[in-house]
């Protein structure tokens, strides 16, 4: 059965416990924001990143002080481990600067000592960050302060420094430090904290701090590994949209010069006036360098495509209807993702009818995002002739492929022919950013 009350050290040794949870509670906060964790991989770091990391570490460990100076909750002030870990995650201003709003708020409940100390600690635990940053070492901190002494004396040994110890030497150097200012000063107020000269408590909250200061390093470094993961897989996806999107170009441009070629012997003007038009498409996918753009500069892109096959067929044969829903035309698609379906409707459908035929594209929302469908007259087709028909295309495979690495599996492609003749292809597409 717990007792119904504790002694002062019993108090002292819970809230040295409970440290551990609270920097875990405020690290997993600051790590919510996106615009922080963002940071932590980048090798340069915007200075208004640096702002809000240092505005979110001086209110969440400023919060502390005063539930602690209301509520005598000793846990909640991580004063020390505050301007330590601004230091090592922001350098030396974000560290500064907290621990200078650290100490300010103590210095208000009268600890006057504060304001300096944790001004100094900030500073310092930032020159170590500014020191590491470049090799990535400070996020090498261990949670193990006795791996981390063996370690440091075994490369001492070797005569190598084990530059992991430096963060770790600072911890215990600002704790002695403040055990030393607190002997002196406590009895005056000016400074907060437990007083003692028992080498056990003393070792037992060094190696609180150390844990405290590990586990919130660990939160971070894995959160860095994650942005760096996720950066990669972006890139891998940016690269694999940029190759499957130079296949539609050569593709687009071989089926575009056939009909040109086949257009000269019985219509020049015609044949003419495709080149220029081509021309100009072409233009514009030398300018259009993105993997994505809005669904409303596809649209724009299609008609410039529609209006060379209108130049072939003839308005009359080749009629477009379309009904796009507002709110879908600025959500972002794979560039060039509808021109291989409409190119493949006028090869399979309008072009094999005598007396040509309609093709419409609409667009709505959906729960997820939105859906595109492109629907052509033409010729009855079973289920197998579909499947032939996406094996040996190009275009409806890279459409497809494309879409699947955009969605990251989300999206689905699908043919389906329609009774009386013609085919609906239909792309479901989540709304991403």
């Amino acid at each position: 059965m717990l007792p119904l009350s504790f002694s002062q050290d019993q108090i002292v040794l819970i809230n040295l416990l409970l440290r551990i949870a609270v920097m875990a509670g405020i690290t997993s906060l600051l790590l919510g924001f996106r615009s922080v964790t963002g940071q932590f991989a980048d090798k340069t770091v915007s200075r208004r990143a640096r702002v809000k990391l240092f505005i979110l570490l001086a209110i969440f460990f400023s919060m502390g002080i005063a539930v602690r100076k209301l509520s005598n909750q000793a846990a909640m002030d991580l004063s020390l481990e505050g301007a330590l870990l601004a230091g090592f995650l922001g350098g030396v201003w974000v560290g500064a600067g907290t621990g200078f709003v650290i100490g300010l708020a103590c210095y208000f409940c009268g600890e006057v000592v504060a304001l300096p100390l944790y001004t100094v600690v900030g500073a310092s635990a930032g020159l170590v960050f500014s020191y590491l940053r470049r090799g990535g070492e400070v996020w090498s901190y261990s949670l193990n302060p006795f791996l981390i002494v063996y370690n440091f004396l075994e490369k001492l040994v070797r005569g190598r420094l084990d530059r992991n110890f430096i963060p770790f030497a600072f911890c215990m150097g600002f704790a002695l430090l403040r055990y030393g200012l607190l002997n002196r000063f406590y009895h005056r107020g000016w400074l907060y904290g437990y007083p003692t000269r028992d080498w056990f408590f003393i070792t037992l909250d060094l190696i609180v701090l150390v844990y405290t200061m590990g586990i919130a390093l660990k939160m971070v470094a894995g959160a860095r590994t994650e942005e760096i993961m996720r950066e990669e897989e972006n890139q891998l996806i940016h690269a694999r949209l940029t190759t499957l999107r130079s296949q539609i170009n050569p593709h687009f441009l071989f089926n575009t010069l056939n009909s040109i070629s086949a257009l000269i012997r019985t219509d020049a003007e015609k044949a003419r006036e495709m080149t220029r038009k081509l021309s100009s498409i072409f233009r514009k996918s030398l300018e259009e360098t993105s993997d994505t753009h809005t669904l409303r500069e596809e649209i724009g892109f299609l008609e410039d495509y529609l209006s060379i096959e209108k130049i072939r067929f003839g308005d009359e044969k080749l009629v477009i209807e379309k009904d796009l829903d507002p709110s879908t035309l600025d959500c972002q698609v794979p560039t060039l993702l509808l021109q291989p379906l409409v190119e493949n409707a006028v090869k399979h459908g309008i072009s094999c009818m005598t007396c040509g035929g309609t093709i419409r594209i609409s667009s709505k929302r959906s729960k997820k995002g939105f859906k595109i469908e492109v629907t052509n007259d033409g010729p009855e087709m079973d289920s197998a002739e579909v499947e032939e028909l996406v094996g040996k295309g190009v275009g409806l495979k890279n459409v497809s492929e494309r879409l699947r690495i955009y969605s990251r599996g989300e999206g689905s492609f699908e043919i389906v022919p329609l009774k009386g003749g013609g085919a609906s292809v239909r792309l479901s597409i989540p709304q991403i950013g």
